[in-house]
């Protein structure tokens, strides 16, 4: 009696994606600030300190510093 021929098994590899993060390393809020707000904040840091003695490029990095830290 001939033999059945035997079944060959193939293994696909198994790929591994690596994560930078996992969900438990995010912060469980986060604060989305929009332009309007910035620009909004920015304009009344200008304001304050007389118009004088500092960059528009500054008062929207403390606006937005002054956002997202809330």
């Amino acid at each position: 009696m001939p033999r059945a021929p035997k079944k060959t098994e193939t293994t696909t590899p198994t790929v591994r994606v690596k994560r930078s993060r996992r969900a438990s390393d995010v912060p469980a809020t986060t604060t989305v600030v929009s332009d309007t707000d910035i620009s909004q904040l920015a304009y009344q840091l200008y304001r304050a300190r007389g118009g004088a003695n500092g960059s528009p490029l500054d008062d929207w990095l403390e606006a937005e510093r002054q956002l997202t830290s809330r």
